[in-house]
């Protein structure tokens, strides 16, 4: 089994995908959790210049998508035949565009325009991306509960993750998407996940 190194910041952010599938999978890893005051030091060493980093072995791959990508396809998570795996895809890609308007809300100048601005672009971005996802979901007639085919896929692992904070916030926030809720409960309650759950820092993004 390769040697696996995760280097994110002490958060959630853009790397706790990668830690789900680490933890679906069974699969072993070294968590590493930077500090803010250690990234301007790390950041000329690595490939991009961004955060976060796998390494396999000691082989640096950049990129989160990139990394969560092979990490499904590695662990089996990407689906069963080709048009699974684009359905993934697209599911996927639907929930980073929310996950990145979540960003961007975050990061935005603090006046109340520029306040008011990100967060009408993320509430478009949330009714968009749950109402394709929903239906995407709704037309998986395989079986009850996944997003795509008979079994869980990195699909249902993000559908987990993008919601965390937004169901934190406001646990019915999802009542309008009821097969995302049901995916998102039958995530959380499977025991490789739920463990990790249980075991995971607190932090507040």
């Amino acid at each position: 089994m390769p040697k696996y190194v995760f280097t994110y910041f002490d958060g959630r952010g853009r790397g706790e995908p990668a830690r789900i599938l680490f933890a679906a999978a069974g699969v072993p890893f070294e968590d590493r959790r930077l500090q803010q005051e250690e990234w301007p030091a790390l950041k000329p060493k690595t490939p991009g210049g961004s955060l976060p980093i796998l390494e396999v072995d000691g082989q640096p791959v950049s990129q989160s998508l990139v990394i969560f990508r092979h990490l499904a396809r590695t662990f089996g998570l990407d689906g069963e035949n080709l048009l699974d795996k684009a359905k993934v895809e697209e599911i996927v890609e639907y929930l980073i565009e929310f996950k990145n308007a979540g960003f961007k809300m975050m990061f935005a100048p603090k006046d109340e325009e520029s306040q008011k601005k990100a967060k009408e672009e993320l509430g478009s971005t949330f009714d968009k991306s749950c109402t394709r996802v929903e239906n995407i979901m709704s037309a998986n007639k395989s079986t009850d509960g996944w997003a795509v085919g008979k079994k869980m896929t990195f699909a249902d692992i993000l559908l987990f993750e993008a919601f965390e904070t937004a169901v934190a916030r406001d646990a019915a926030v999802l009542d309008k998407f009821p097969k995302i809720k049901a995916c998102r409960a039958k995530v959380q309650a499977l025991p490789k996940i739920k463990n990790y759950l249980s075991k995971r820092k607190e932090t507040p993004f």
